[in-house]
């Protein structure tokens, strides 16, 4: 995260949790994103793509430009229903649809997201 923060690439968490913005504080990270949207901030939940929607809002982004990682199959509709690049972390075999599939983020490097995001 901090090396996407040094190259000026916005960050944001959407999350359907009620309580995110106390996560990432108590996690000492809340300052590495410019957005944060979560279950109080919209009305309906993943598949629905409102907390994408808004996520990109916040940070002035369209949705076509944005880079989603998610963890559950239905993030990735939602993401994929906006025309958001998705990077589904876990099992391909759990998440269809997604344009790119990791175990984890730990070896993940900003170089190797798709050009243009």
């Amino acid at each position: 995260m901090r090396s996407l923060r040094t190259r000026g690439i916005k960050t944001a968490v959407a999350s359907a949790s009620r309580n995110a913005p106390l996560i990432l504080e108590r996690l000492g990270i809340a300052a590495l994103f410019d957005a944060v949207v979560d279950g109080t901030s919209v009305r309906r939940t993943k598949p629905d793509p409102e907390v994408f929607l808004r996520a990109a809002s916040a940070l002035g982004i369209r949705p076509a430009d944005c880079v989603v990682f998610e963890d559950a199959q239905a993030g990735i509709v939602a993401a994929r229903s906006v025309g958001m690049y998705v990077i589904g972390i876990g099992r391909p075999e759990d998440l269809n649809g997604a344009d790119m599939v990791v175990p984890g983020l730990m070896n993940l490097l900003p170089a190797a997201l798709p050009k243009g995001k």
